[in-house]
């Protein structure tokens, strides 16, 4: 079967793959961006050309193995770290072409527990049996390290409601009305592995990102799973 389509000016997302490497080839094109010394003409050009053969590694992998989606990938990575952009969260959400870390919800909105409840039914502290359960992903996240985040989701449900609970303030903040549990999982552990007291915002967009990966994957291998054969059987 011939891909699926891609979106004006953008790879096929059904390309797009994740691993643990994935995020080793990441660092080492981040660190080998860090030794590049313009002053050296000759360890320059080394320097730099192994952070865009780490970089275009990386797009390789995370493209499975299309050219074109590679050189897009490899593109956007060093073009990120000549911005200056140096932490993996950053970077693996630049090499999966979603927003950066924080862009789509640089002020969220905070609402007090009796908003909260009018709005979502229950909070961290009144929790509602029929809205599901509530899991706490730590008092850990944020600038003073305080901040929790949780996900509420009915029982048997693959997706729910990813939300922040500020103490400070005594406040809640909508950080997605529809993460799925995988990839809720999927960026706490990798949350925790890079950057133990992420932004929220930064954890959302992790989400976002991985949600994205993760369905691009489901529909990929939608597409190239043969059909079961017919063994014995007539119509």
């Amino acid at each position: 079967m011939a891909p699926l389509p891609a979106a004006p000016g953008t790879h096929a997302t059904h390309e797009l793959n994740w691993d643990p490497a994935a995020e080793r080839l990441l660092a080492l094109a981040r660190n080998a961006h860090r030794n590049v010394d313009h002053r050296d003409d000759v360890d320059y050009w080394y320097r730099l050309g192994q952070r865009n053969a780490y970089a275009h590694a990386a797009g390789i992998l995370i493209g499975r193995g299309v050219d074109s989606t590679a050189f897009a990938i490899s593109e956007r990575l060093t073009a990120a770290l000549e911005e200056g952009v140096t932490d993996l969260t950053r970077l693996r959400t630049t090499a999966l072409g979603a927003p950066t870390p924080g862009s789509l919800h640089q002020s969220p909105t905070w609402l007090g527990p009796v908003a909260f409840r009018a709005q979502y039914g229950s909070d961290g502290v009144h929790r509602s049996t029929h809205l599901g359960n509530d899991h706490d992903y730590g008092m850990r996240w944020g600038a003073a390290g305080d901040q929790r985040i949780s996900l509420r989701h009915p029982p048997g449900a693959d997706s729910g409601l990813l939300y922040a609970y500020d103490p400070t303030w005594d406040e809640y903040a909508v950080l997605s009305g529809a993460a799925s549990v995988q990839a809720v999982e999927a960026a706490f552990t990798q949350a925790v592995a890079t950057d133990p007291h992420m932004a929220v915002t930064d954890f959302a967009a992790l989400v976002a990102a991985l949600d994205t990966a993760f369905e691009a994957a489901r529909n990929l291998q939608t597409v190239t799973c043969p059909e079961p054969e017919r063994q014995g059987l007539e119509l």
